[in-house]
């Protein structure tokens, strides 16, 4: 798994000039713009960047090289979630950085107790982006799965919004239960946000595995 940890970091820090441009965007925004903006903008490019490494491995029917190698598919699988998460809390840990550098900056006072379980929050809810996307890719593939993607959070928005316009006038579940969740503390929030990632992530993992078996290269 260490070898697979290194082809992704060195796919990754290939594109070092489009990394810089990040980093340095991200730099200018934790200077001049309030509030943790930066923190989940670098934690979802890392996981943008960390799933784009599937689509390395598609390229040029890399699979069928890769799956000569000494790893199973079960293996490849698990590294890939590991990677996202890895990459996912090291974005996250340069964007806390940025953030409070540029708080004392800006010498904006900042209560650590109450905006960390907030930040820390960033990186399953970011994380769990990536356990919805990786089965899609390892299904659909590059282009597919953009398409499979953009189907999917348009289902989110339609449902979203009929919901909205269904109860309109009405008791509201939806708004209740998100009433609920802001009259909770950060850290129970925090919990149950983590609790739901932990779901998610073990039946993805599932559907990803079963997804590589059925694979032919």
């Amino acid at each position: 798994m260490l070898g697979l940890i290194e082809k992704d970091l060195r796919l990754t820090f290939a594109r070092k000039q489009i990394l810089l441009i990040f980093f340095i965007m991200a730099l200018i925004m934790g200077i001049s713009m309030d509030g943790s903006f930066t923190v989940g903008y670098l934690t979802m490019l890392a996981t943008i960047i960390s799933i784009k490494t599937i689509s390395f491995d598609e390229y040029d029917n890399g699979f069928a090289f890769l799956m000569t190698l000494p790893f199973d598919r079960k293996t490849y699988v698990r590294e890939k979630y590991l990677f996202c998460l890895m990459m996912s809390a090291a974005a996250w840990c340069i964007g806390a950085v940025l953030y409070f550098i540029g708080n004392t900056v800006r010498r904006s006072e900042v209560n650590l107790i109450e905006e960390l379980p907030m930040l820390i929050a960033l990186i399953p809810v970011m994380y769990l982006s990536s356990v919805i996307m990786i089965p899609i890719q390892l299904k659909y593939g590059s282009e597919k799965s953009n398409i499979a993607l953009s189907i999917f959070f348009c289902c989110i928005a339609v449902l979203f919004f009929g919901t909205k316009a269904f109860f309109s006038g009405r008791s509201n579940p939806v708004t209740e239960l998100i009433r609920t969740i802001e009259n909770l503390s950060p850290a129970v929030v925090l919990l149950a946000i983590i609790a739901v990632c932990a779901l998610a992530s073990g039946i993805s993992y599932m559907l990803s595995i079963r997804i590589m078996k059925k694979k032919e290269f």
